[in-house]
């Protein structure tokens, strides 16, 4: 497999025929050793994309956008080749809809379905019909850089005034600060972002469940922008999240700080004792990022009710001017890191048991 260096070329999507194309899962992306969870989700957004201009070229303009996408995760994915079929459920001047599904061959030769979604399309650029501010915010304010807070954009209260240049100079503004994800080894594709969070919640304990985070986008270690390909990614990465139920919600020592530099490195070489495989991830795009792309998005992350090793997690996603770019809702587990490692079996296309 052909080293990467950019995150265009970790997605690449090549067509095999009018319905079928190939993509190379890349093992940088993975946690452990299946795929991250949105990196895949990026790669189907592509797979729509390419297929509508290969196959369907003049269909909305030739500039097919994905509105939503519906994704739910079968089995373990893992690194290597992987083939994407396409079926057109239904083609429209307005939108069309495509079914996806993501197959790789299992240790026995045979094909395995892993991954099946569906996804919307339309042509942003061409939408048409009524819009209205409703005047949404976050339900409580983001935790305040030394600034003022701003309504700007129409989300009240969205947008805050943290130093965002301050942030990626010096790591720190106000309550704002680096986040150095910890078991850099296991969870390889939290690496391919900086992850800013404040030190103390400005929700309070009632709002334990909830995480924000400004992000930049850095794979293979150089600053990107974040495109529309890549709000996959962002959609289903918040590594202070994972964190909070690695070490508080089950008793752990914290002598060293979630976060810092100090607890990063010390676990770098470290398994996790929990693996997060998604279940199900839906996202609804709001808004088409400019055609260079943003350099910061701000995240709010929140579990509802997690019971029993299953958890909700609701994400919102917005810009410097705090508009919405992006609503995401997941169904996620949590089990014991050692499945993720587990050997595959086979039995083709799922008429035995699956890991997760």
């Amino acid at each position: 497999m052909t080293a990467a260096n950019r995150f265009e070329a970790a997605t690449a999507v090549t067509p095999l025929s009018s319905h079928t194309y190939a993509v190379n899962l890349r093992l940088e992306w993975c946690i452990g050793t299946v795929p991250h969870g949105g990196y895949v989700t990026s790669i189907f957004h592509n797979v729509a994309v390419t297929h509508l201009k290969h196959t369907h070229p003049t269909l909305h303009s030739g500039a097919p956008h994905p509105i939503t996408i519906h994704l739910t995760f079968l089995r373990r994915t893992e690194a290597g080749p992987a083939t994407f079929t396409v079926q057109d459920t239904k083609l429209g001047s307005r939108t069309s809809t495509l079914h996806i599904t993501l197959s790789q061959l299992d240790p026995d030769g045979a094909v395995r379905e892993e991954a099946a979604s569906y996804i919307t399309v339309s042509n942003f650029d061409q939408e048409e019909g009524p819009t209205m501010n409703t005047g949404y915010e976050l339900s409580a304010l983001p935790v305040r850089g030394p600034g003022d807070l701003a309504a700007v954009g129409g989300v009240r209260g969205g947008a805050l005034t943290v130093d965002l240049a301050r942030l990626a100079r010096d790591g720190r503004d106000g309550d704002w600060e680096r986040f150095h994800a910890a078991f850099a080894t296991m969870r390889k594709a939290s690496q391919h972002a900086e992850f800013y969070t404040p030190r103390r919640s400005g929700m309070g304990k009632t709002y334990s469940g909830v995480v924000e985070q400004w992000a930049r986008f850095k794979p293979y270690g150089r600053i990107e922008r974040w495109t529309d390909a890549s709000l996959g990614y962002l959609a289903d990465m918040f590594p202070m999240m994972l964190e909070t139920f690695d070490r508080k919600q089950w008793g752990a020592d914290g002598a060293t700080a979630p976060g810092s530099a100090a607890a990063a490195e010390s676990s770098s070489d470290k398994v996790a004792r929990y693996w997060y495989p998604t279940v199900l991830l839906n996202i609804e795009f709001k808004k088409k990022l400019p055609a260079e792309g943003v350099e910061w998005l701000y995240s709010r992350v929140q579990t509802k009710v997690l019971r029993d090793g299953r958890m909700d997690l609701d994400l919102v996603m917005l810009d410097e001017q705090g508009e919405v770019v992006a609503l995401s809702n997941h169904v996620a587990l949590i089990v014991d890191a050692q499945r993720n490692f587990d050997q595959r079996k086979g039995n083709g296309t799922g008429n035995g048991a699956t890991k997760i």
